[in-house]
């Protein structure tokens, strides 16, 4: 699977689990971060430096989403098999 097809398999799994990803410059004024996951009027979000590589988003949705419950979500697996391996290394 392409980098390109993992992102959007990426994006399209925190959709599935009702989380809007979005992508901003997140550089400017006083914010220094690449990305997060936040509640906004009770909606979940993950916000990411639109000027990351494809691998640094990649990066980024992989940690937000391993530390969430995945278990009823249809993923395909190569896109599991990542977020699982994830929270193997986080444990």
């Amino acid at each position: 699977m392409k980098k390109e097809e993992i992102l959007t398999t990426l994006e399209e799994t925190a959709e599935k689990l009702s989380i809007k990803v979005d992508y901003d410059d997140l550089k400017k004024g006083e914010v220094d971060t690449k990305g997060g996951l936040f509640i906004l009027k009770g909606e979940r979000r993950i916000l990411i430096h639109k000027s990351l590589s494809s691998i640094e988003k990649i990066g980024i949705l992989t940690d937000l989403l391993a530390s969430l419950d995945i278990e009823g979500v249809h993923i395909p697996t190569e896109v599991r098999d990542i977020l699982e391996e994830k929270k193997r290394r986080d444990i």
